[in-house]
């Protein structure tokens, strides 16, 4: 019993001298991983199809158009995404039939599209690549309590990872201003995170478990 003993005090000290800590401790580390689980969960980076599914037809001209969707259909042609037919569709005013255009997954297309995944009130589809990856925790506020929770807010940088070409593009970045931040530069986030009994976790996790 004594060896035992003995060898427990020298193997608790050991690991002290080389900072072993709790997944409970407030740390950068702690809270990267916290992160980064969460980000694993992701589809990575996305741009949102300019209508609730594919295929979809536009007016060629006119019409109501609330979010550029012409121009963002126009880049997913040029990116290869989309396939785009001359058509026929019914006038956003009146009953008359107007020029119009078709747009249909292309084979490179169907090997991004995730379904619901744009992220919108309507779950439209998206194209999603990549992984989002933490680089950097910045800097997190101290835990506090909250509605008997623990939480704290953290100031981070990230990248992605194995971002597919077609989301480099100009004409897709120019489309999607959101997608040429994430893959320009070094962008930040921020993230609360909960503190649980198996450690720190994204809120949307914790929510996602029932928390």
């Amino acid at each position: 019993m004594l060896k035992v003993s003995v060898f427990a005090v020298v193997t608790c000290g050991l690991f002290s001298l080389v900072g072993c800590g709790s997944k409970q401790d407030a740390n950068k580390s702690n809270f990267q991983s916290a992160i980064q689980d969460y980000l694993d969960t992701t589809k990575g980076v996305c741009v949102m199809v300019p209508a609730k599914e594919v295929p979809f037809t536009l007016q060629k001209t006119g019409g109501m158009n609330f979010i550029n969707e012409p121009e963002k259909a126009a880049a997913l042609v040029s990116a290869g995404l989309l396939s785009a037919k001359d058509t026929e569709v019914k006038a956003a005013f009146g009953n008359q039939m107007v020029a119009g255009v078709q747009y249909s997954l292309t084979d490179e297309g169907k090997k991004y599209l995730v379904k619901g995944a744009a992220g919108n009130l309507g779950n439209w589809d998206a194209f999603c690549g990549g992984k989002y990856k933490v680089k950097e925790v910045e800097n997190f506020t101290q835990p506090a309590d909250m509605f008997g929770t623990k939480i704290s807010q953290v100031n981070y940088l990230y990248e992605v990872d194995d971002a597919p070409a077609w989301a480099k593009q100009p004409a897709i970045q120019a489309a999607y201003p959101s997608l040429q931040r994430d893959l320009n530069g070094a962008p930040g986030d921020k993230a609360v995170l909960v503190a649980t009994s198996d450690g720190w976790m994204h809120e949307r996790l914790f929510k996602s478990k029932g928390g």
